[in-house]
C-alpha cells in the first residue's frame, strides 16, 4: 500500500497497528500493509468496526500482526480475535474477492489466474499495456 495510506490508517488506529514499529523478531507488521491501495477503504472500515466493537464491548484490545494480499484476497491476521470480530475480518477478506486491488471499484471485478490479482476490467487493460 501506498505509504501515505498506509500511515492515515496508523494514525488513525494507532492500538490496531501498534507493532508496525516493531523488529522483523517479533512482529511481519514491520512490513506494512502489503497489498493495493484499492482496499484502502475496505481495511479503514474494518478497523473501524474492529476498534469500535472493542471499545463500547469492552473487549480487549486487538492488534494487527500482518496484513497483506494472498492468493488475490485481503487477510488481516490479529494476534487474538473474539467470534464477532474474526467475523468482522471474515467479512472483510472475503468481500476483497470483489473490489479491485488497485483502484478500488466493484465493477467488472475479476481474478486473474497464475499470479492471482483482484483487479476490475480498467485496471487489468491497464497492466497489460504497462507490459
Amino acid at each position: 500500500m501506498e505509504k501515505k495510506l498506509q500511515d492515515r490508517l496508523y494514525k488513525k488506529y494507532p492500538k490496531i497497528f501498534r507493532q508496525h514499529k516493531l523488529p522483523l523478531t517479533e512482529t511481519a507488521m514491520c512490513w506494512g500493509i502489503s497489498c493495493g491501495p484499492g482496499w484502502f477503504f475496505l481495511i479503514d472500515q474494518l478497523c473501524s468496526a474492529l476498534q469500535f466493537d472493542i471499545d463500547k464491548n469492552k473487549e480487549p484490545q486487538i492488534e494487527a500482526i500482518q496484513v497483506k494480499e494472498k492468493f488475490g484476497g485481503l487477510r488481516f491476521y490479529t494476534n487474538g480475535a473474539t467470534d464477532r470480530q474474526d467475523g468482522m475480518i471474515d467479512l472483510a477478506c472475503e468481500m476483497s474477492n470483489s473490489i479491485c486491488e488497485e483502484c478500488g471499484s466493484t465493477e467488472k471485478v475479476t481474478q486473474s489466474k497464475g499470479w492471482i490479482r483482484t483487479r476490475c476490467a480498467s485496471c487489468r487493460k491497464k497492466a497489460k499495456e504497462k507490459k
